[in-house]
């Protein structure tokens, strides 16, 4: 009798474990289990990028499954069976942001890097708040749901495994009002590359990419003719009622309006200031106070109160290069009605500055070129024309996206030339041939393949979205940053005095611009230099018409080449400390911008 007793003892002690476990996360399900499985994996049916890394998520999963235990899934997309119209159970393993309603209600309380694994209606859900995310879900699934050893894959019924990105901001409110309920808004036509209110958009963008990135909130950005909403941030002079009461209020050049109005968030300021009010939300009452550490925000203002805006010491620099742009090119496209208003001209800082290189100090030509031009905007140094990362006795000399790596800095370098052009090459490269585009390519290759750079972009057409994407990526986390940004084919256009495109192509730079100093302006701690590397085409004003005047040659086939020229180039910026730089009345030296980027890096006496 004891020995039957002691056996159901050590029994039920056997069983315990698995008692505990059941009580905890419910009942135990076999998704493999000998040799056999009736689950189908359903990845998202979408061509884009999105859905298509959750699909190879999915085939990764499949794989392992069939690795690890031998069993082959059916795999299927989402195409059937979604929203109300699918089976209330099914035997379904969901990869990633399907129809699926289970799939739809776990991603509404997930964050954009957070993921989830969970078992309802007899499916299985693996679901990141993004396409990464899914991955690492995928990852976590493959490492502790299946069994190698068994042959089995297991989940539980009530178990959910949610696991948080380590987020700078945790969940966000307004007044108790999360801030998910929210959404920003922006003047209709602001998002026109020729319109006046451009930095009304990218301030609207700049902002949601900040708390998508710091917070993991996916907020709607729309226009203000769109209908409206209960609850939302008004980005500039929108149509709202709420936006017009408070412009009554007369704003300084340098202030900005922050306040609550009811249900709406309402940000106003003269020109690129609307972007202190952005910044003022994020950066104040939204102040990290720990990882995921969740913030309400009571204390926003509910009058209509001017505030000053100040800059932060600057730890990360952009340079923007538009190559061949000289001021007449910024006339003629406005002339011309290509853009209403060239932004950077907002700034409160600008100058002109001298381009000769060595070339032109030796008497050996009239007009540097574009290697020669960038060496120096990135060395510091003077060099002859041809020359890229050398001064003029062929010495390799560091240029600033070394020495800001050097630093723990993220670097970055973008354009719309070929990655081997030489304006990008002068900031990647050290070569006396700057037509030798397979050296440059091999030294290029090995900072990518070192990861000495984190973003090298060439060939780009869309430049202000390109600049979104490098800027997001290298500001990520707090991150220091340098980054060289180049609209290369105002020089180009400009060669073969074709107007009506080089004047779009300053446009294009234009819009990149108003992005720039939106991001700048919630990133308080960077600074920024817009610049040209030379003049390209000498171009004037004659009878009231701007026409190129520095002819070259003409080709074989009749074109017209037009050659740089020694003109002064435009210079424009804003941040801590760019007041010494670009004094009014004062020209600077191409030189002196690599030396004041050097120094926020730790640098003093960089260059010649």
């Amino acid at each position: 009798m004891f020995k039957k007793v002691l056996c159901l003892l050590l029994a039920c002690l056997m069983i315990l474990p698995w008692l505990v476990s059941c009580s905890r996360d419910g009942k135990k399900i076999d998704i493999v289990a000998e040799g056999g499985s009736e689950y189908t994996i359903i990845c998202p049916a979408g061509s884009d990028d999105e859905s298509k890394a959750e699909n190879k998520a999915g085939l990764k999963l499949y794989s392992a499954i069939k690795e690890k235990t031998g069993v082959t899934l059916s795999c299927s997309d989402d195409t059937l069976g979604g929203g109300e119209n699918q089976p209330e159970t099914a035997t379904e393993i969901l990869v990633g942001a399907t129809n699926r309603l289970e799939s739809q209600n776990a991603l509404t309380v997930i964050r954009a890097k957070d993921f989830t694994i969970q078992y309802a209606n007899g499916r299985v859900i693996i679901l990141g708040g993004c396409a990464e995310a899914t991955s690492r879900a995928v990852d976590h699934f493959i490492e502790n749901y299946i069994n190698g050893d068994e042959k089995t894959v297991t989940v539980f019924s009530k178990r959910n495994d949610t696991v948080e990105y380590a987020y700078a901001l945790g969940r966000l409110s307004v007044n108790g009002v999360s801030l998910s309920d929210y959404t920003i808004v922006y003047p209709a036509g602001a998002n026109s590359s020729t319109g006046t209110a451009l930095f009304d958009y990218y301030t609207a963008l700049c902002l949601s990419d900040y708390i998508y990135q710091n917070a993991g909130i996916r907020l709607n950005t729309v226009a203000d003719s769109t209908a409206e909403a209960e609850y939302e941030i008004l980005v500039g002079a929108t149509k709202r009622s709420a936006s017009k009461n408070a412009a009554a209020t007369a704003l300084k050049s340098d202030e900005y309006l922050l306040m609550t109005s009811g249900t709406k968030i309402v940000m106003l300021g003269n020109s690129y200031m609307v972007g202190g009010a952005a910044n003022a939300l994020i950066n104040t009452h939204f102040k990290s106070q720990g990882i995921n550490v969740n913030i309400d925000a009571t204390d926003i203002p509910t009058s209509a109160t001017p505030k000053s805006f100040t800059f932060q010491k600057a730890t990360s620099a952009i340079l923007m290069i538009g190559d061949g742009m000289g001021n007449n090119h910024i006339e003629a496209t406005l002339a011309d009605d290509r853009i209403d208003a060239f932004v950077a001209r907002e700034l409160p800082y600008q100058t002109f500055c001298t381009t000769s290189s060595q070339s032109v100090l030796a008497g050996k030509t009239t007009y540097t070129d574009s290697a020669a031009a960038a060496t120096a905007l990135a060395t510091g140094y003077k060099t002859y024309n041809g020359y890229v990362g050398l001064d003029a006795s062929k010495v390799s000399r560091r240029n600033i996206r070394e020495l800001a790596h050097s630093t723990g800095a993220k670097t970055g370098v973008l354009t719309t030339d070929a990655i081997t052009g030489a304006t990008p090459a002068g900031f990647l490269c050290h070569h006396n041939k700057r037509s030798d585009t397979k050296e440059l390519q091999s030294q290029i290759s090995q900072l990518t393949d070192s990861k000495a750079i984190n973003y090298c972009k060439g060939s780009v057409t869309t430049l202000a979205n390109y600049a979104r994407d490098a800027l997001n990526q290298l500001s990520t986390d707090g991150s220091n940053f340098f980054i060289m940004i180049e609209e290369a084919h105002i020089d180009k256009r400009a060669h073969y005095a074709n107007m009506q495109s080089m004047q779009d192509c300053v446009a294009r730079y234009n819009e990149c611009i108003a992005y720039t100093i939106a991001f700048v302006m919630l990133h308080p701690d960077t600074a920024l230099i817009i610049t040209a590397d030379h003049e390209t085409g000498g171009l004037t004003l004659q009878d009231g018409k701007y026409v190129f005047e520095n002819l070259s040659y003409t080709e074989a086939d009749g074109d017209d080449y037009y050659q740089h020229t020694d003109t002064k180039a435009p210079a424009f910026g804003i941040g801590d400390g760019v007041e010494d730089l670009l004094t009014a009345n004062t020209v600077i030296d191409n030189t002196d911008i690599a030396k004041f980027i050097a120094n926020i890096f730790g640098d003093s006496s960089f260059g010649q």
